[in-house]
């Protein structure tokens, strides 16, 4: 076909891929009829047509004698796979070769039509249908990329601009973190500060206390001791046994603000942890009870635990000392001292044949002022309050276990040095 040189009026390039610039003949056919919807001025030229006069026809009118052209068409459509194809058609005065490639228009993952680039030549040229394909497929190649670059683009811009707004909202979470934890340290401070001034008044009141109250009890012994001394040939029977009551019942008040005041100082003296030697502590307690009617076995070997030695000592005599005193009638009593490991732990067993504790005391007996025998032994009902705290300020737990008119079993365990 001879080439037409005058200008053709061509419509807008509807593939988007500005196929008007190509200088090789290319349409844009749409659909399974494979209806023009776009022809460049160089198809134009080689049909000899205008752009108005093609469009809206379809492909196989344009070339009807190339049938192997449309039936590609079809292919590229249905399979969304492109291709390349020549064919040789004979005329006159010289046989005319037409080489296609074709690569399909796709629209949402789904092919929607073709484009189609034409070469009419004189020759088989392997070479330039080699070129003329590398350009068309890397025209169209190109234009994926830019659309997924730009795509890539919007999805990074977006995703700094969501970081941005998280960092933002981080730093003022920090900001206000910051500002919350220096309140509540000064709050601590502050509270801290009260709780110790808090502290020393009290500590200061019961020492106030005890010292005050413990002079008029000891007035009272002296004179009821006096009374019964100096009218002791003129009181009644009545009167004497008054005279013992008073003097008792003051002796108990000053055993009572006694243990009151080592229940103060073992909740409030600072206690500083270090290896103690079990051994040491327990020879010290028994040489206090030598004078204690009774027979204590201590068996060793003793261990180091951590612990506060004074608090230790303390909580070793209140348990040993109530071994010996809660005894049976006409039963001799016998205390067992004893140490074993536990892991971490040792625990020091003080084992006693006396009267027991019924299970529904054994957990009630470390409660300040808890007397479960009444008249029948002395005591405060202080001693193992004192025990428990002890054991608890220096990092350990305590525990007991018992049979009524069998004896007890007193624990603690404390950590290895």
């Amino acid at each position: 076909m001879t080439a037409n040189q005058t200008p053709i009026d061509t419509s807008s390039d509807p593939s988007g891929y500005y196929l008007g610039h190509a200088p090789s003949p290319m349409v844009v056919a749409q659909g399974a009829r494979h209806i023009l919807q776009y022809v460049n001025p160089a198809f134009c030229r080689l049909m000899g047509r205008k752009a108005e006069q093609l469009i809206g026809r379809p492909f196989s009118e344009m070339l009807p004698e190339m049938r192997d052209c449309v039936k590609l068409l079809s292919g590229v459509y249905r399979s969304g796979k492109p291709v390349s194809h020549t064919e040789q058609h004979y005329a006159k005065p010289h046989p005319v070769f037409w080489s296609y490639t074709i690569w399909p228009l796709i629209a949402a993952e789904h092919p929607i039509g073709v484009i189609v680039q034409v070469t009419e030549t004189a020759k088989f040229h392997t070479d330039a249908l080699a070129m003329n394909e590398a350009l068309i497929l890397g025209s169209v190649r190109q234009h994926e990329l830019t659309e997924a670059a730009e795509a890539s683009n919007a999805q990074l811009h977006e995703e700094i601009s969501e970081r941005k707004h998280a960092q933002d909202a981080l730093h003022r979470a920090q900001e206000q973190l910051s500002e919350h934890a220096g309140e509540l340290e000064g709050l601590v401070t502050e509270r801290t500060s009260e709780l110790t001034s808090t502290n020393q008044q009290l500590e200061a009141f019961v020492y106030s206390i005890a010292h005050d109250l413990r002079a008029p009890l000891r007035a009272m012994q002296g004179f009821a001791a006096m009374l019964v001394e100096e009218a002791g040939a003129t009181l009644t029977a009545a009167g004497k046994g008054y005279a013992d009551r008073i003097s008792k019942s003051a002796q108990f008040m000053d055993a009572l603000l006694s243990d009151l005041l080592a229940f103060s100082r073992i909740s409030q003296r600072r206690v500083v942890l270090g290896p103690v030697e079990l051994g040491t502590v327990v020879e010290s307690v028994l040489s206090r009870l030598q004078e204690s009617a009774g027979q204590v076995d201590s068996r060793g070997p003793w261990p180091s635990v951590l612990a506060h030695e004074p608090t230790l000592a303390q909580v070793l005599f209140n348990l040993t000392s109530n071994a010996l005193k809660f005894i049976r009638p006409h039963v001799p009593p016998q205390v067992q001292l004893r140490a074993e490991e536990r892991g971490e732990f040792v625990r020091v067993w003080i084992e006693d044949n006396g009267v027991g504790i019924a299970p529904e005391y054994q957990e009630k007996i470390f409660r300040l002022f808890t007397r479960l025998h009444g008249e029948e032994y002395p005591g405060t009902g202080i001693g193992l309050a004192i025990v428990q705290k002890g054991v608890e300020r220096m990092g350990g737990q305590v525990g007991v276990e018992s049979t009524v008119h069998q004896g007890s079993r007193f624990w603690f365990e404390l950590h290895k040095a």
